[in-house]
């Protein structure tokens, strides 16, 4: 399910017919909403009803399942996460630029925190985002986990991720990784190559069997921080190549 996004000048809670999103169905996630606010703008209200990216707005239309901020260039192209767990909403914290905040205190990338009610997340130079919940308790902070560790790479499986991750220079966050076809044709070596490159990168990075592996993996990469944005532009630059 997607977020859904309206605008509001209000910050009360969906016992207001203006906000409140559906009630939840059978085995869905608590009410949850979030209050965007910047300077000179009425505050946003977006209604939490399955996973969403939160980064710069890029000029592209609006895109299910991602609130795109506008005119704040310090947010990151993709910048945070917010997805229901066993314990309740929680926040996770991309590899950003400028960081993410929550109630003052700086995330580690890829950490992720369980949310109570009136967090304040902090992103950019000057945007907010409250955190509401009609069914949370307060929260247990013990759930909290750590950034997990970048494993350790050989230098064949790092190009081969970094081919993997370069559209994201070229896309917004939901631009799909590298084939295996193009990682081949921008490495120069067979398909069956990196088809044994990228197993390897799978068990390294725990991702388990399933559709949309590559995509995992890309999203993992990043969010750990094992590839950054940095590294991509000078990857780039000395191959001087691109994935499409």
């Amino acid at each position: 399910m997607s977020a859904q996004l309206r605008t509001d000048n209000t910050e009360h809670g969906p016992e207001q017919d203006s906000i409140a999103p559906e009630g939840p169905r059978a085995g869905e996630p608590a009410h949850a909403w979030l209050v965007l606010y910047q300077p000179g703008r009425a505050p946003r209200t977006v209604a939490l009803s399955g996973e969403l990216t939160v980064g710069r707005h890029l000029g592209q239309p609006d895109t299910a399942g991602h609130l795109a901020i506008q005119n704040d260039p310090a947010v990151s192209r993709l910048h945070a996460l917010f997805v229901h767990k066993a314990p309740g909403w929680c926040v996770q914290a991309a590899a950003s630029t400028n960081g993410l905040f929550l109630d003052g205190v700086r995330m580690a990338n890829g950490a992720v925190q369980l949310l109570a009610p009136g967090d304040e997340i902090r992103l950019g130079e000057h945007t907010r985002l409250v955190f509401h919940d009609l069914h949370s308790r307060p929260a247990d902070r013990s759930h909290t986990q750590t950034a997990r560790p970048v494993p350790d790479l050989t230098p064949a499986e790092r190009r081969v991720l970094l081919c993997l991750c370069s559209p994201v220079l070229d896309g917004d966050a939901f631009t799909p990784p590298a084939t295996v076809a193009a990682i081949a044709a921008m490495l120069y070596v067979t398909e069956s190559a990196i088809k044994q490159q990228l197993g390897r990168l799978y068990l390294k990075f725990g991702v388990d069997d399933g559709p949309e592996r590559r995509v995992r993996l890309a999203n993992d990469a990043l969010t750990r921080g094992a590839v950054r944005r940095a590294d991509l532009q000078s990857f780039r630059s000395e191959t001087g190549g691109t994935t499409t």
